[in-house]
């Protein structure tokens, strides 16, 4: 799959997505500014870390975020993301993944670790095997090559990136 990430200053960014069977899709996001979009962490961290029923893998399969977001916000309640499908565990731990504090440096690996093990346990999922040391270090050393790359698209600029869930 290949996802394209545009950056546009003082606008809303914007992501275009072919997925692998050829089909398109896109959605647009606030501004993270000099920080990567969210959706870029979460691409990275799927990939590295073998994740292969997160965020990416859902939308390559065919899920559609912006239909889905925008039935959410009509519908609301517990359920409002029901379009992701049934069993979102897979979609919870891409969630924790992509939220272990990836730009703090006082944060250290093995309190990701941590809080990986603790949310995996909530919601009865097993550790993926490269949630790990050098899983994680794999996940700093593209996050940053990214962040590099993303910084320099001012005033507008894309950054592509390819995407193979499970790779």
């Amino acid at each position: 799959m290949r996802i394209r990430f545009v950056r546009t200053a003082g606008a809303p960014d914007r992501v275009y997505v072919r997925r692998t069977d050829g089909s398109e899709t896109s959605w647009s996001f606030p501004t993270y500014g000099d920080a990567v979009p969210h959706d870029l962490v979460h691409a990275v961290v799927e990939e590295e870390l073998g994740i292969v029923d997160g965020f990416w893998g859902r939308v390559d399969r065919g899920v559609d975020p912006a239909r889905i977001n925008a039935d959410a916000n009509r519908i609301g309640g517990a359920n409002k993301y029901a379009g992701f499908g049934d069993d979102l565990r897979g979609l919870y731990l891409a969630e924790t993944l992509a939220n272990l504090s990836w730009g703090i440096d006082e944060i250290t690996d093995d309190e990701r670790l941590e809080r990986v093990a603790e949310d995996c346990a909530k919601s009865g999922v097993d550790v993926p095997p490269r949630v790990n040391d050098a899983g994680l270090q794999r996940v700093r050393e593209r996050l940053s090559e990214l962040t590099a790359r993303w910084r320099a698209l001012v005033p507008k600029g894309t950054l592509e990136v390819t995407f193979q869930a499970g790779r």
